[in-house]
């Protein structure tokens, strides 16, 4: 007699599987923004427990966040399409039991202001996240005690090329936004941004962007806000190799000349005003947050061109183009 099926244990596969899938894909998209998250909690265990988390695991931030990123992503392509149930079901049950405790160690101690496991597209607070998680303990719960039920949609001779293949294109995916920029920008200065507007007070009196300083008002005294302007993007300098500082010349060379240039880093004064002189560069540098400049670009360094305040092109420093190149995106949005 053949066995009814299922629904719960179906309706539990969908559900995880899809929201798992889109927060690994959100993770992947922006996996610097993954890593500067972990890189928080890392912080706030020091702090907390005396464990330098932070020196231990800072240094592979980035490198952790692919792998929690690529790992989850392909555990929910595996639920999905039923592939390797036993592990995919005992993967899932261990890493919901771990984010269930680190939600709520987060929401007791309000160490951190979101979990960020929906990046910059849903921001959730500590108690939200930790219901969100309970609520998949629950289900996923539900599916590690069916596991043995889990049926797959194909053939494994099928659905073990299909998975291993997702896996294999999630994993080349991370990689190539890691080292070039998100492909859907979900942060404040996305391209088509107005930031002269959005750093006006808005209709409640409060500007949209708070945080950012105008290199007007810094000892550079460039408004970047006004005409066209090219933003270069450091956040260490001093950490600049070979290759980046050839890609700003060349970047610098044949530029318009109604193309303002003015840079933005987080390093210190002393460097800031000899680095460009050892370089051969002329460019006067402002200061700027560290933290604003990881939500401006995605990047260690890179350029924005805006054109009267607004954000027409950003680029990480491998895909920095030439000086006259930039004529492309005059006027576009």
């Amino acid at each position: 007699m053949r066995a009814k099926p299922d629904y719960f244990l179906l309706f539990c596969r969908l559900f995880v599987g899809v929201l798992f899938t889109l927060s690994g894909l959100i993770k992947v998209n922006d996996v610097r923004g993954f890593a500067y998250k972990l890189e928080e909690y890392f912080e706030v265990f020091y702090k907390h427990s005396g464990i330098p988390f932070h020196e231990i695991f800072g240094p592979w931030s980035v490198g952790i966040a692919g792998a929690i990123a690529i790992f989850e992503t392909g555990l929910a392509f595996f639920l999905l399409i039923g592939y390797a149930r036993h592990f995919t079901a005992w993967s899932l049950f261990l890493m919901i039991l771990f984010f269930t405790f680190l939600t709520a160690y987060s929401a007791i101690t309000r160490a951190v202001s979101d979990c960020g496991c929906f990046g910059e597209v849903v921001k959730l607070t500590p108690w939200q996240s930790f219901g969100k998680d309970v609520i998949l303990l629950l289900l996923i719960g539900y599916i590690f005690h069916k596991r043995e039920e889990i049926m797959p949609w194909l053939p494994k001779r099928v659905s073990a090329p299909i998975a291993w293949f997702l896996l294999g294109a999630i994993g080349a995916l991370t990689l190539y936004f890691y080292l070039y920029l998100p492909v859907i920008d979900f942060l404040p200065y996305r391209e088509g941004t107005h930031l002269k507007a959005a750093l006006e007070p808005g209709p409640q009196g409060v500007p949209q962007i708070t945080d950012y300083v105008s290199t007007q008002y810094t000892d550079c005294q460039i408004d970047e806000l006004q005409g066209n302007t090219l933003v270069v993007v450091a956040i260490r300098l001093e950490a600049l190799g070979d290759k980046e500082v050839e890609k700003l010349r060349n970047l610098l060379r044949g530029l318009p000349p109604d193309v303002k240039v003015v840079g933005i880093t987080s390093s210190p004064e002393s460097i800031r005003k000899r680095w460009p002189q050892e370089k051969g560069l002329s460019i006067c540098f402002a200061p700027q947050d560290q933290t604003v400049m990881k939500a401006i670009l995605r990047s260690s360094a890179g350029a924005l061109y805006m054109e009267n305040g607004v954000i027409r092109k950003k680029w990480a420093w491998r895909q920095l183009p030439s000086g006259a190149e930039l004529m492309k995106w005059r006027g576009s949005s």
